[in-house]
């Protein structure tokens, strides 16, 4: 908003203008409409966010088309490169690489005000015809236009609580590195995610800021698992880094919705004696060609999570859009 600042006057015309003024402003003093506060405005209109909306999911649609190896019209980032790795994933798969694109129904947006995000960025949450289940998209304003950062999905059942609106019905921005009141802020969430997927869920500290079956720690105790399942022939460690947001919103009910993307890397090595390592899960052995391993392999992976922060208590983690990005070993 800029705001335009009176040079100064002769005192006495000065004098003038105020007596006017005040004889002008009416019962109690109210200045002028001309003088009120112009009306905040969002980063965007509804009627533009429904467009980019649309203009993603086509483009979307265009790069399935052309085999899915590049989303960069409509995506950046991390998005673009998750997308396009679950198009390899599934064309490995002998699967096809077209996803759904059932019309786009029930959509709402969550619009900060012009300079409350920076860089300006927004939500768009919608379902698909006939389809079960929520799907979350952050719209960024990039170099190259407003393109598709982060996304995230939820069962029918558990659509994300509506974000908070100021009077003019625009929503409410958490800084990255602010509380706000809530147990911890969008930062110490997505650090706390990486630590206790790191440690396997075993850092108490850094799990205890979420419920059992978040995310995190369901995949950190399912990966303990497989370490132990290893453990004798093969040394598994675990490496997560935050690399995409936050991207939080305060909610109408006083928590918070934060999106993030973690990148990790899984690492075997093998110990004296240890026999060949091979993955049967589908996905693994697609990424890694069914290749048996007798020294080392390092499988990399990325997902976006959305955490569901409550106004107290343990935040819930439902929501994880993962991909592989490859693997390399002998």
């Amino acid at each position: 908003m800029t705001i335009r600042r009176l040079s100064l006057a002769p005192l006495a015309f000065a004098l003038a203008l105020a007596a006017a003024t005040s004889a002008c402003s009416g019962p109690g003093g109210e200045r002028p409409a001309a003088a009120q506060l112009a009306k905040p405005t969002g980063l965007v209109t509804v009627a533009q966010a429904k467009n980019l909306l649309k203009r993603w999911d086509d483009g979307v649609k265009r790069a399935e088309l052309a085999g899915g190896t590049d989303y960069g019209a409509v995506e950046a980032g991390l998005a673009a490169r998750i997308d396009k790795a679950n198009s390899r994933l599934r064309e490995m798969l002998g699967e096809s690489v077209r996803t759904s694109h059932a019309t786009i129904v029930k959509p709402r947006f969550a619009i900060p005000a012009k300079r409350a995000a920076n860089p300006p960025w927004f939500m768009a949450d919608f379902a698909r015809k006939g389809e079960k289940g929520w799907n979350q998209l952050i719209f960024q304003q990039t170099s190259g236009g407003w393109k598709v950062v982060a996304m995230s999905g939820t069962s029918a059942g558990a659509r994300p609580p509506v974000a908070a609106r100021d009077e003019h019905g625009l929503a409410t921005v958490l800084p990255a590195g602010e509380r706000g009141g809530l147990t911890a802020s969008p930062q110490e969430i997505v650090r706390a995610h990486a630590r206790v997927e790191a440690t396997l869920d075993q850092d108490e500290r850094a799990r205890g800021l979420f419920r059992s079956d978040a995310q995190p720690r369901r995949l950190g105790r399912a990966k303990l698992a497989l370490r132990e399942q290893a453990r004798g022939q093969w040394t598994m460690t675990r490496q997560c880094r935050p690399t995409s947001g936050p991207f939080a919103l305060k909610t109408a009910a006083g928590g918070a919705l934060v999106w993030y993307g973690v990148t990790s890397k899984e690492r075997f090595v093998a110990r004296p004696g240890a026999g060949q390592l091979a993955f049967t899960d589908r996905p693994t052995a697609a990424v890694t060609h069914g290749r048996r391993y007798t020294k080392r392999v390092t499988v990399t992976s990325a997902a976006f999570y959305l955490a569901v922060v409550p106004k107290s208590g343990r935040i819930r983690v439902p929501s994880e859009t993962a991909g592989y990005l490859g693997a390399t070993g002998s």
